[in-house]
């Protein structure tokens, strides 16, 4: 398990509905995805492929690799279609817009990836 110490805030204010945005913390690659306005952090690899999944396409909540064509439901990891067997890590996040107080006209949307617990 990762250290809590290793959560990451990440500003999210230019990812637009159905966009994705790779991060890196603690050795890792995560995938932050907006999904209507609700984010959601995986592991930014395929694990049928070992792929990097930023490459591919999101449609709601599915993340299509672009390789073999392997989606997962990015809300829970889930395998939605092989050829992938294993799910992907995920990652809690939480909302930090409101505890920056630089962040006083709130123009800035601010998530913390709980990188100590796996969902």
């Amino acid at each position: 398990m990762l250290d809590a110490a290793e959560d990451r805030i990440v500003d999210v204010s230019d990812l637009e509905p159905g966009g994705m945005q790779v991060v890196e913390a603690a050795g890792l690659k995560i995938l932050i995805c907006n999904v209507e306005g609700r984010y959601y952090a995986v592991e930014d690899l395929c694990t049928h492929a070992a792929f990097p999944l930023s490459t591919g396409h999101l449609e709601g909540c599915v993340l299509e690799c672009p390789v073999h064509g392997a989606r997962f439901d990015v809300t829970d990891g889930s395998v939605v279609r092989r050829p992938a067997l294993r799910p992907l890590s995920t990652f809690s996040v939480s909302d930090e817009t409101g505890s920056d107080p630089s962040n006083s006209e709130g123009s800035k949307v601010r998530i913390r990836v709980h990188l100590g617990v796996p969902v």
